[in-house]
């Protein structure tokens, strides 16, 4: 039913209430009463004016400060950028980097959302900072302020690799004992006219018109701690040997132990070359593509055992042999999943509807006239971007010629198509670590572990966490600074997600509950209070393990 004023007489005086009112098996009856007071009372607080109030985005803010006090990334920043400038330089990259954690802002847009941000009532800065301001403190993470004979910058990663060493020693710290290493890479494309970082190259989410900008990642269990910024036409194999060294050069001045530790890549990064560059430093998990694990994935399924289940109790088959490739043997580990065998069916049978549908409309419209058709490289062009890249050896296609035109022909390879089916669900991983040192369980949850690192590069593409996208700085500097940023951004989000762990926060989630944290300044009789909204349980759970309520100036916190 629903809510209505009721009077109640009480020792001859009327008093108002808020009655609720649902249907029992007995009737209507009276569920739940709120007391409004007398009626003078309640004429009183209604006529009264309500103090001006206004209120501001106070979690998000409060949070980044707390994480980049706690893994040293402000004192770090400070103390690399060196100089006079340094200080206020260090300011305002980390005013860049709550800012886009805010939202997607440019340099313009953060320096008008400044002073309607919660910032200067954390005490970050004297003065809204202009945006030539914010991007001259980008280029200061990479410039070194000499130029080449030919008048561009010299630019240098030593700086933002000495600040990310500082802030993996602050997290080993903090308590964080990395078993695993996680490395991958991706690409962003971009409007960026070109230099030296901007190429054209093979993009990760199919821009081939635009040009692309490289970002490798390694993560320490779930945390950031390395990045590289490299041209985008830069494959995947020639980025893991260049994040690698600088990998392990951090490794060694921090003393930290990497014969325990296991290096988790994907098969984009295999190589003879840095297999060689890593066994004897670190052990190795990967993945071999389909073409390399050719053998491994034609075994039928009757010769898996279950290995463990995932997160959902589905079960995890493997089956275990020796493995031959880039000059050493190795353990082999064949996994299959049945649910990534459904959808890896349904995807190749939707491609391969489509495909095949679209070549018998280009065949049906030259016999019906309705096509005048076309040359043979404009043909075969159309043929190759057609069939996905993932497909392209399952397809036979071919020009005849009919009546002196060019037809297109395209046909599933059955042979190929036989080999892919027996694929389906299977992933080949190999290890140099036997079983004695690694179970076969081991093996399996550390490699699902890697999806950590997708997941990262997931939440540097989402608008609402924190976006690398759009890349608004044009100078060759200030572009491996913004793309900095964003990475210290993401690792300040997951250390936060990684110290409240047993409260199980999502990412999204995490993100999602901090911003609803919100200050209100209100004025009293000239007097200014500050207090915070009214919290749910998971938000006053946050407030209370982050210690956010020291960041707030004389806080009243409200009744619940």
């Amino acid at each position: 039913m629903s809510w209505h004023f009721d009077f109640r007489p009480v020792r001859g005086h009327r008093y108002l209430y808020l009655v609720e009112k649902k249907r029992t098996p007995k009737g209507p009856r009276n569920v739940r009463q709120i007391y409004l007071g007398t009626p003078d009372h309640l004429l009183e607080t209604i006529s009264r004016p309500l103090p001006p109030l206004r209120s501001f985005p106070f979690g998000t803010s409060a949070a980044l400060l707390r994480a980049a006090r706690e893994t040293g990334l402000l004192t770090s920043l400070e103390h690399r950028l060196s100089g006079p400038a340094g200080a206020a330089a260090a300011q305002l990259i980390f005013l860049q980097i709550v800012g886009r954690a805010e939202r997607p802002l440019s340099r313009e847009g953060m320096a008008r959302w400044y002073p309607r941000s919660a910032l200067p009532l954390l005490g970050l800065a004297d003065r809204a900072p202009s945006a030539k301001r914010l991007r001259q403190a980008l280029r200061t993470l990479f410039d070194t302020g000499r130029l080449t004979d030919g008048g561009e910058p010299i630019l240098s990663r030593a700086r933002v690799h000495a600040i990310e060493e500082d802030v993996f020693q602050a997290l080993l710290a903090q308590g964080l004992r990395p078993r695993h290493l996680f490395f991958d890479g991706t690409n962003f494309f971009s409007y960026h006219r070109g230099d030296r970082w901007f190429a054209r190259g093979r993009s990760k989410q199919k821009r081939f018109d635009l040009n692309l900008i490289g970002l490798g990642l390694a993560t320490a269990e779930t945390i950031p701690v390395l990045s590289e910024v490299y041209a985008g036409n830069l494959p995947d194999s020639k980025a893991f040997a260049q994040a690698f060294d600088a990998l392990l050069k951090r490794l060694e001045h921090l003393e930290v132990a990497t014969e325990e530790m296991t290096l988790i890549f994907d098969r984009g990064n295999n190589s003879t070359e840095n297999f060689d560059g890593v066994l004897g430093l670190l052990h190795v998990i990967a993945a071999l593509d389909r073409q390399q694990a050719r053998s491994l994935l034609a075994a039928p399924r009757s010769e898996f055992w279950t290995v463990c289940r995932d997160s959902h109790g589905q079960p995890i088959l493997g089956r275990s042999t020796p493995w031959v490739g880039f000059d050493r043997t190795w353990r082999a580990l064949v996994i299959s999943r049945e649910e990534t065998a459904r959808e890896q069916r349904k995807r190749w049978e939707r491609t391969k509807k489509e495909v095949l549908a679209r070549v018998g409309g280009w065949r049906a419209a030259l016999a019906s006239g309705r096509s005048s058709g076309r040359m043979a490289k404009s043909w075969m062009r159309e043929l190759v971007e057609l069939i996905p890249r993932d497909y392209q050896g399952l397809f036979d296609y071919r020009l005849e010629k009919v009546v002196g035109k060019d037809w297109p022909v395209c046909e599933v390879n059955e042979a190929a198509e036989e080999r892919l089916r027996a694929s389906w669900g299977k992933t080949a991983l190999i290890t140099d670590l036997p079983p004695e040192k690694l179970s076969d369980e081991e093996l399996v949850r550390g490699w699902l572990a890697k999806w950590e690192v997708e997941d990262d590069f997931r939440w540097l593409k989402d608008r609402y966490v924190m976006a690398v996208k759009p890349i608004w700085v044009w100078h060759e500097a200030a572009v491996p600074g913004h793309l900095f940023v964003c990475v210290m951004g993401l690792m300040l989000l997951r250390y936060l997600q990684w110290k409240v762990r047993d409260l199980d926060f999502s990412m999204k989630e995490l993100v999602e509950t901090l911003e609803r944290i919100r200050l209100v300044v209100a004025v009293r009789a000239g007097t200014p209070q500050i207090v915070l909204e009214q919290l749910t349980s998971r938000e006053a759970e946050l407030v209370e393990r982050l210690r956010l309520l020291e960041f707030v100036p004389r806080v009243r916190t409200p009744n619940a």
